[in-house]
């Protein structure tokens, strides 16, 4: 029987490629995790003071997430001291979190 007489009874087996995609996506993700970057008591005092004279200028904001770095440009809608977050938006980014904070 050649390959044309088979059709696409060929790439059958591959069929299961497109099942294991999902599971091969997922231990790629896993596997570019980086652990929580520190932050130096300078850079944690610097951050801190941007908090505390914040007046609603935007804000270039770099947090940690699941063991990623991302980055978030806005304007803070809220920042709960006694919970230790920020909102940026409807993004909440815990403190212990928050990387760098920059004025845009």
């Amino acid at each position: 029987m050649s390959d044309q007489d088979r059709g696409m009874m060929k790439w059958l087996p591959y069929q299961s490629l497109t099942e294991q995609a999902t599971i091969l996506a997922r231990m790629r993700y896993e596997k570019n995790k980086i652990p929580r970057p520190q932050i130096s008591s300078d850079r944690a005092e610097e951050i801190n003071e941007i908090l505390v004279s914040y007046h609603g200028e935007p804000l270039l904001a770099k947090y940690y997430e699941d063991g990623y770095l991302h980055r978030l440009q806005g304007i803070i809608t809220r920042i709960d001291a006694l919970a230790k977050f920020l909102l940026f938006g409807d993004k909440r980014i815990e403190f212990k979190n928050l990387i760098d904070l920059q004025r845009a």
